[in-house]
């Protein structure tokens, strides 16, 4: 796969909105870290972005997004039973 089809495939339909959000976070991170000199925001966004590639990265495994999810269910009801004592 070269560099056009690879550029091809991140815009196509399903992987779209990964490449809106990597980009886009990228993005805010550079402004946030240079322009606004922000920390939160920075981290904020670096964040998102690592969140995205993780996403990114799972989509490719079979089964990954089921897993992801799953994963992600799981650690939330862990965490809410941890907060609620």
């Amino acid at each position: 796969m070269g560099a056009m089809q690879y550029a091809q495939h991140l815009i196509s339909g399903p992987r779209l909105p990964f490449t809106a959000a990597y980009f886009g976070s990228i993005t805010l991170t550079l402004v946030f870290a240079i322009k606004l000199q922000n920390t939160i925001l920075t981290l904020f966004s670096a964040i998102v972005q690592l969140v995205a590639l993780v996403w990114y990265l799972v989509s490719y495994f079979p089964m990954g997004g089921t897993g992801l999810r799953f994963a992600a269910r799981f650690g939330t009801n862990r965490l809410s039973a941890w907060m609620s004592g």
